[in-house]
């Protein structure tokens, strides 16, 4: 059965990311979760990542990120065509705080610390950014970047911008029995630039590997409270032999680490705590178990010369990482026909390693409600 064609544009926004932040530990968010229709993947299959269901509109920005986009057509605000036919190739890349442009050895990013209110949530700024690229070989007329044929051209310069983006619909809906052709046909994302252009996108699949351990989501990951018993560092030296070193910080009897994850209407979000500020940044958890944190907004208290540290520790670590998760039952263990804490829920060891060497693992608690 085919599903209904989308009827409205999704605006992906996420408003406010500091809000609720006040306090030490930052309070839910009670809110109903929504939904809409969009080309999605089906998560029951993650080899075949190119179907459609109904996914929560939180987890649109994640489901974008399983993508590679290359530009296809910009149409300005008179709703003319702008010929990008002399352009060379334009790529775009989604992170949990930022996009990126990619021209050939040309890059730019627009960075989302900034928000605004709806229809246009995001306010950025688009930089260029260093690289030490050379693509002097092999140039030709069609892809010699110019200022009139760079990203640059698509938008206002020297100045921030406000947009969002809009997932549309396919030209043929999918359904189980459709053909492979139109299962895999493209997907098509929208960038709306207030006052500006309109930048279409297609997108096709990343070749993601397949993960290992047991299956993880971000339901999962919201279900517990998770906290930090081992990180440590490893590097190699001279002989190549590994060296791993416990990363002292994160033992300290007065600072536990815990970690907890939360869906808003329109982002999902991870916090880190080292038992003082709140903080909380946007995540991606990819179908490979690559898990991606943004920007990390906290509260601002004072927490003692060891507190800072070890705050200031843990949040370099995790802001604007990428890691790979991995997770594992724990051995069982006899509880006590005393113990306060009375539960059969599973244990899970969620081992994390991290894209910088180091490796941590959490484990799973009761997730306290308010």
């Amino acid at each position: 059965m085919l599903l209904p064609t989308i009827k409205r544009s999704l605006t992906i926004i996420s408003l406010s990311v500091a809000v609720g932040l006040m306090g030490c530990q930052s309070a839910p968010l009670n809110s109903t979760q929504q939904t809409t229709i969009v080309n999605a993947p089906v998560i029951k299959d993650k080899s075949n990542f190119t179907d459609e269901i109904v996914i929560k509109e939180s987890q649109v920005m994640q489901w974008v990120a399983h993508y590679d986009w290359q530009l296809v057509q910009v149409i300005n605000q008179n709703g003319n065509i702008v010929d990008i036919e002399n352009f060379a190739p334009i790529t775009l890349a989604i992170e949990p705080s930022s996009v990126s442009f990619y021209q050939g050895c040309e890059q730019y990013m627009l960075d989302f610390h900034s928000m605004s209110a709806p229809p246009y949530p995001y306010y950025s700024h688009l930089a260029k950014v260093p690289t030490t690229c050379n693509d002097d070989n092999a140039l030709d007329s069609k892809t010699v970047i110019t200022e009139d044929n760079s990203i640059q051209s698509l938008f206002v310069k020297y100045a921030p911008v406000r947009l969002n983006f809009e997932l549309l619909p396919n030209s043929h809906l999918t359904s189980e029995s459709a053909s492979v052709a139109i299962r895999t046909a493209p997907k098509r994302l929208a960038l709306n630039i207030e006052n500006g252009n309109r930048l279409i996108f297609i997108g096709s699949p990343k070749a993601l590997a397949a993960p290992t351990g047991l299956p993880i989501t971000n339901e999962l990951l919201e279900k517990y409270h998770w906290t930090l018993v081992s990180a440590v560092s490893n590097t190699y030296d001279e002989k190549g032999e590994l060296d791993r070193k416990s990363l002292g910080n994160f033992y300290h009897p007065e600072h536990p680490i815990s970690a907890s994850f939360e869906s808003w209407p329109n982002n999902q979000y991870a916090s880190f705590s080292s038992g003082c500020n709140g903080s909380r940044a946007p995540y991606f958890l990819l179908n490979d178990n690559t898990f991606k944190v943004g920007t990390i907004i906290s509260t601002v208290m004072g927490c003692g010369e060891t507190g800072n540290r070890i705050e200031s520790a843990l949040f370099d670590l995790m802001r604007n990482s990428s890691s790979q998760l991995t997770l594992s039952l724990q051995p069982s263990q006899p509880t006590s026909p005393t113990a306060d804490n009375q539960t059969d829920m599973p244990r899970y060891n969620l081992l994390q390693t991290m894209a910088t060497g180091e490796t941590l693992v959490w484990q799973n608690e009761v997730k306290k409600t308010l």
